[in-house]
């Protein structure tokens, strides 16, 4: 059959041979030229009629071998890709102590066994935490949810100015997939060097685009959440540009060279996400009021449902299940609380869980204190909340220790559509790649009538 052409295992074919292309083109040349021949007018004289009974025999016999061997190929088939291992456990007689370990571990590899079949579907919908710099787990806590994950793979910082200069995650190389030419501008490509003014404003064809939007791009819903202040770098590098990281709350020009605050509230990308939840501890009085009156008039313009949570609770309503969109903004007190970073995940999922799919990207902020334990919260309410669409959800964990120090690698678990595509050490900047094939946005981004039919199915 032609599907043994492509078979991954093994380039056997089933007469036991191996052809490449031109090969195969030979052989079906042979096979053309023995055809030819056999319509050559015979030389002999016709055989008897008697023999056409012996002739429709061996055809029918030649049928249903032919038949068997395609029945068998079907059960092949269905069943390749499935690893069945079976070997001798010997029982041997262990104390208590060690029988423990030897249980466990058996558990483990049963496990690793399930492992086998990849979900290659598209991932309709992606959640991505971000922890780097995090606190270390204590040994008194449980394993974290992340850690039985079927891959992982390890996240590398890289260094865009050569040797000399510090080495550490940049949010616009991992939400980007582009390396900026340095750590103080955002959202820009390595053609943009930092600047303290404004009189020549980068060229606008050298902005990065993220993955969020992207995914505004395809239709899909985005958010942002953090637990500490939306205008730093890691948030801002998924709807910002700028060529100066410190002009969170002021710029020199409001009209060429906006500050960061100015794009999440009336940029493309920031107007346009569906959450947005964090702290907005700006210089001037009345900042926050200010930016919610700005944003719920957007939402009244719109006419669209909303969601204005002043206090973290509120994120907690099921009621959010019919909003569009919900805005959070917080005191650093409140986020510093027990619980925040779970509360504002779960919020954020309440608006997001729709039929079209989203992207949110949750990031724990590394000046607030939060520990391993409440992030495995946020990921465990994640995975309950989506438990009916896992098979369609991609779920992302980047987390490193702040033990570590510069230069050390981020460790990446990851379940659902496309996760086994982690499999070993990655530039940061794969991680927007990777999303970005995994959920078929950016570059990947399904056609029209693609997009209708997987809605479809």
């Amino acid at each position: 059959m032609a599907r043994e052409e492509f078979n991954i295992a093994t380039s056997d074919t089933a007469a036991g041979s191996s052809y490449s292309g031109p090969e195969w083109r030979r052989q079906l040349d042979g096979e053309r030229e023995t055809v030819n021949n056999s319509r050559r007018p015979p030389s002999q004289k016709p055989p008897e009629v008697g023999c056409s009974a012996l002739c429709v025999g061996v055809l029918v016999a030649v049928v249903v071998i032919i038949v068997l061997l395609c029945i068998s190929l079907i059960v092949v088939y269905e069943n390749e890709g499935q690893v069945v291992a079976k070997v001798d456990l010997y029982d041997v007689e262990l104390p208590a102590e060690q029988t423990v370990w030897f249980e466990a571990n058996l558990a483990e590899l049963r496990n690793a066994f399930r492992v086998v079949d990849e979900n290659k579907k598209r991932a309709k919908n992606v959640v991505l935490f971000i922890a780097l710099d995090s606190g270390a787990a204590s040994p008194a806590d449980p394993r974290p949810v992340w850690e039985s994950f079927p891959h992982l793979a390890l996240l590398r910082p890289t260094t865009p100015d050569g040797a000399g200069a510090s080495v550490s995650f940049n949010p616009t190389a991992m939400f980007c997939g582009i390396e900026p030419r340095h750590p103080h501008t955002v959202g820009f490509d390595s053609a943009v060097s930092p600047s303290d003014d404004c009189n020549e404003p980068p060229n606008s064809t050298h902005r990065a685009a993220s993955i969020l939007q992207w995914a505004q791009a395809v239709g899909r819903l985005t958010g942002v959440v953090t637990n500490g202040e939306l205008v730093q770098p890691a948030p801002a590098a998924l709807y910002a540009h700028t060529p100066n990281s410190s002009w969170l709350y002021v710029g020199p020009d409001g009209q060429q060279c906006p500050d960061v605050r100015t794009q999440l509230l009336y940029g493309e990308t920031g107007r346009a996400f569906n959450v947005i939840a964090g702290t907005l501890p700006c210089p001037e009085e009345f900042c926050r009021e200010a930016f919610e009156s700005a944003w719920e008039g957007e939402r009244l313009d719109a006419d669209t449902s909303y969601k204005l949570a002043t206090e973290l609770k509120e994120l907690l309503d099921p009621a959010l299940d019919e909003r569009e969109y919900a805005l959070g903004l917080f005191e650093r007190q409140a986020l510093a609380q027990p619980n925040a970073f779970h509360d504002l995940t779960v919020g954020a999922l309440h608006v997001l869980d729709r039929p079209e799919g989203f992207v949110l990207v949750a990031i724990a902020d590394p000046s607030v204190p939060i520990g391993a334990a409440e992030l495995d919260a946020a990921v465990k309410a994640t995975l309950r909340k989506l438990s009916t669409v896992l098979d369609d959800s991609l779920i992302v964990v980047v987390r490193s220790d702040a033990r570590e120090g510069d230069a050390a690698f981020a460790t990446v678990h990851a379940t659902g559509p496309m996760s086994h595509l982690l499999h070993r050490v990655h530039d940061q900047t794969f991680l927007a790649h990777f999303i970005s094939y995994a959920a078929r946005i950016g570059r990947f981004r399904d056609a029209d009538l693609t997009n209708f039919i997987l809605q479809m199915v």
